[in-house]
């Protein structure tokens, strides 16, 4: 591979990184905002006595979402991991230059840093 073409596809992956990273923390601030001020209301409506919310209840789902979100993720990884490590011709199969996922991660983090 010329160096121009790795020159090329490794900034061109990392300007997708940083524009990813950017995306993915603003979505993150507005569900964040949108999640807590739904968590505000509900107990100034159990406050004024308008609503009754079981706290406990909703601790006990949440918690529970979480947990499973972060086992899903974690055997995700897990498999993906594993696959690559199996069969290392996926990556030259896919078509992927290694120069752009290289450059995305980078570019993923200091998006995800100054989103």
């Amino acid at each position: 591979m010329p160096i121009e073409e790795l020159i090329f596809s490794g900034g061109g992956g990392f300007l997708f990184g940083i524009l990813a990273g950017y995306a993915i923390k603003k979505v993150m601030k507005i569900a964040a905002i949108i999640i807590g001020l739904f968590v505000v209301a509900l107990a100034y409506l159990s406050y004024k006595g308008l609503l009754d919310v079981k706290w406990v209840a909703m601790e006990n789902v949440t918690r529970h979402t979480l947990t499973n979100a972060y086992e899903q993720m974690f055997h995700v990884l897990n498999s993906t991991s594993t696959l690559f490590a199996a069969h290392p011709s996926v990556v030259a199969i896919s078509g992927l230059p290694v120069a752009a996922g290289l450059g995305f991660v980078p570019g993923l983090m200091m998006g995800l840093r100054r989103g």
